[in-house]
């Protein structure tokens, strides 16, 4: 007899209690309240957010109401047990992940199928119904064509959802540790919705501030503020596309709740006015440094993101002798991102037609060193070919000085030549010139794991995390953090980590390794041999040599791992 909730969320809606009877919710809102709850990473959100998703139809008082009865109704439901699993506190409502299982964060379907939440709709709460539609939409994202299509005899790649991450491996409780043929970025002001006119300024100023942070993107023009500033609110939005040269908008608006600001950001594809993406993030202040750089540090990283996609997704349906600079650029980086060995040999042709067409291209440059980076660690290249990359990586520098992928870029050259001090110097000006560079803390996290020291290792890995939380190449961040766990002899960690990272990338063989070698140390031989096994099947040339070209600079580590695997 189970001791905790089982929350089923794929198919019907249905909730046991820890004897294993069911649990009935009457109230579809109630029911939607419990998932929108469960999926969030920590359990937890404002009223506020609640209020807005399911009541957003509703004056503010009548909306708070309509909560308040939700929540007594469900508290009488559920917290029959000596640990209450729902927590109501004065402006956060919160779902105790730690006495309930839920089939939708461990990516396992309902037995019999079965969609999201199958079956609920609440007419007239378009709140609710986009978050619906986007958790469905994550859930259901197929692995890559590619991995499934070379998967070995044998091993079988389940067609579900990737987990999301708990809340303790990304945490979101402190702030974070530390026009030539572009498509241009306009943030326009965001809307004051707090009724109170002494707020206006902050309007103007969380916009002002994204406008610099995001001009730190230096392949992402981002118009100047006189400009996108000239337009009063409810202008058409292709008029401001037209008039400021902008492909994307970002727009925005932000409402007081009993003490804690919403902010809402959605980005728009101006050409066809689609909206790309919308984010709502929840503050203290707007006014308090900590909170409010935290909130532009994640925006800016997600936005870029985004907006990366949409570019890569844009060019695929382009004519090939149609390219420009820009587009070969754009369709290298598509075929990069699929992380194949014949992807990343269309990429690199790609990125070099691009130098072609214009030698002193800084995106070409830095966009040329990703791929023979690529190349390099997934097949253990030469010290020549990382002397190579380096050198590439110095002309993007010199190309641009202000762009910090070109520092990170080095950064990892000088880790791979294990020189541990210069590489970290190197990632700290990358960090300098943008402080949402997620690829950049993680590199100097694993550059701290390779040196010995994964205590310093970790926080730069989790705020990579969370700046990238969404992301499916997240893997290599992910087993860095199996890494740092594992130098530490904490096996269990290391392996729940290494899990992680191998759900997003299945045949990831140095997460492999690091997962083989703690369920060794622990002394679980028969589930290292089991990792082993699957290793082999996913990787049959796997060997020591693997092992003996990771840049530890103490080299008793090699030995360590590869005694692991044995």
């Amino acid at each position: 007899m189970t001791k905790r909730f089982a929350l089923g969320l794929f198919g019907p809606f249905r909730l046991l209690a820890p004897g294993g009877e069911r649990i009935e919710i009457p109230s579809k809102k109630g029911i939607a309240l419990i998932a929108m709850l469960a999926m969030t990473r920590d359990g937890e959100r404002t009223r506020g957010w609640l209020q807005d998703k399911l009541w957003g139809k509703r004056q503010h008082h009548e909306a708070g109401g309509s909560l308040r009865r939700e929540l007594s109704n469900l508290r009488r439901r559920l917290n029959r047990n000596a640990s209450p699993l729902l927590i109501c506190e004065h402006d956060r409502v919160k779902l105790d992940l730690d006495l309930v299982d839920i089939d939708a964060r461990i990516g396992t379907h309902h037995p019999l199928g079965g969609e999201f939440l199958e079956g609920l709709d609440i007419p007239g709460e378009d709140g609710f119904e986009q978050w619906l539609r986007e958790q469905r939409s994550a859930l259901t994202r197929p692995i890559e064509h590619d991995q499934r299509a070379k998967a070995p005899a044998g091993v079988k790649l389940l067609d579900v959802a990737v987990p999301p991450l708990p809340a303790h491996i990304v945490d979101t409780s402190q702030p974070p540790f530390g026009f030539d043929g572009s498509p241009a970025l306009a943030v326009v002001p965001f809307v004051n919705l707090t009724n109170d006119s002494a707020d206006d300024y902050l309007a103007e100023g969380i916009s002002e501030e994204l406008i610099d942070r995001l001009s730190r993107i230096r392949w992402l023009p981002v118009i100047a503020r006189n400009s996108s500033f000239s337009f009063p609110n409810g202008t058409d939005r292709t008029l401001i596309s037209k008039s400021l040269g902008a492909k994307y908008l970002l727009e925005g608006r932000f409402r007081r709740d009993q003490g804690t600001y919403s902010v809402t950001a959605s980005l728009v594809d101006a050409a066809n006015e689609h909206t790309v993406w919308t984010q709502r993030f929840a503050l203290p202040s707007l006014t308090s440094g900590d909170s409010f750089g935290q909130f532009v540090t994640e925006l800016v990283a997600d936005l870029e993101t985004r907006i990366d996609h949409a570019e890569q997704v844009r060019t695929r349906s382009k004519r090939q002798d149609s390219f420009n600079v820009s587009d070969l650029i754009w369709r290298g980086r598509w075929h990069l991102n699929r992380l194949t060995r014949a992807d990343s040999e269309i990429a690199q042709k790609l990125f070099a037609e691009a130098r072609k067409l214009d030698p002193d291209s800084p995106e070409a440059l830095i966009q040329s060193t990703f791929a023979l980076g690529w190349t390099i660690w997934a097949e253990r290249q030469s010290k020549e070919r990382i002397l190579e990359m380096r050198k590439l990586a110095q002309d993007a520098i010199y190309a641009d000085r202000d762009d910090g992928r070109g520092y990170m870029l080095a950064g990892v050259a000088e880790i791979w030549l294990r020189h541990p001090v210069e590489a970290r110097e190197l990632l700290q000006n990358a960090l300098l010139l943008n402080p949402s560079l997620a690829l950049a803390h993680a590199h100097l996290g694993g550059s701290f794991n390779l040196s010995n020291e994964p205590a310093k290792a970790i926080p730069h890995l989790r705020t990579a995390l969370r700046l990238n939380s969404n992301d499916l190449q997240n893997f290599y961040t992910l087993a860095e953090l199996a890494l740092s766990f594992s130098l530490l002899a904490r096996w269990s960690e290391a392996i729940e980590h290494a899990q992680h990272a191998l759900a997003r990338r299945p045949a990831y063989w140095y997460a492999h390794m690091i997962k083989i070698n703690a369920q060794a140390r622990t002394g679980d031989l028969a589930a290292a041999r089991d990792a082993l096994n699957e290793l082999l099947a996913l990787k049959p040339k796997f060997s020591r040599q693997y092992i003996e070209w990771l840049p530890f600079v103490d080299r008793t580590w090699i030995d360590h791992f590869v005694d692991g695997q044995k």
